[in-house]
């Protein structure tokens, strides 16, 4: 079953690699049991978003994802800069900023715009074959050496997930195929994530 969660992680990797974007896989490789999906999108923080509708806080899971998974392939494809120069100076995006969570949907439109925005910027340095290039294959290399050296026991099974209300009968597979973790649970028969820690060397859970 692990073999089956890194192929899956693998595949979410491939897929972002040509899209750029994280839409496709929410749409395709993400968990649909209600309850569950409801969680996952708001992050385990449903008190926060409670007042938008289901499709409204996928909108900002989607546009969240992108973003970090853009933030992340950016810093494997070069070792320059953590971010691109050009918006080094801007504020954190408000998604992210600690500030009060959008009231309105109008807020929710002007917080996703803002993301949007900086992924157009992230996107335009990444080449046809960036993710071909030795430096791309050496920042995977040390990602994996750096989990190992550190005791990171991934890929690993672990007994269901209380953050998200899994119990303890339901194995969760959990993968790292670049700098992320990615949580899987066999749905259906099939691999789906309903979880991506974006902080995988510290224990947020």
């Amino acid at each position: 079953m692990l073999d089956e969660a890194e192929t899956a992680a693998q595949k979410i990797v491939e897929r972002f690699h040509q899209t750029l974007d994280f839409g496709g896989i929410f749409a395709q490789q993400f968990v649909t049991e209600p309850r569950l999906r409801s969680r996952a999108v708001s992050i385990d923080e449903e008190d926060k978003w409670k007042q938008f509708d289901l499709p409204t806080r996928e909108r900002i899971y989607v546009s969240m994802l992108t973003w970090l998974h853009l933030w992340s392939e950016y810093m494997l494809i070069q070792k320059e800069n953590d971010e691109p120069p050009e918006i080094a100076n801007l504020p954190e995006p408000r998604f992210f900023s600690g500030a009060n969570p959008p009231k309105t949907v109008s807020e929710v439109n002007a917080a996703i715009l803002e993301l949007e925005n900086l992924s157009a910027v992230y996107r335009k340095y990444f080449s046809a074959r960036v993710f071909q290039s030795a430096q791309y294959r050496e920042s995977i290399r040390k990602e994996a050496e750096y989990a190992k050296s550190h005791s990171h026991n991934v890929p690993r099974v672990e007994k269901g997930n209380a953050k998200f209300g899994i119990p303890e009968t339901v194995p969760v597979y959990v993968v790292r195929p670049e700098a992320f973790d990615y949580y899987f649970i066999r749905e259906n028969g099939t691999m789906k994530l309903f979880y991506i820690n974006i902080l995988p060397n510290f224990r947020l859970f």
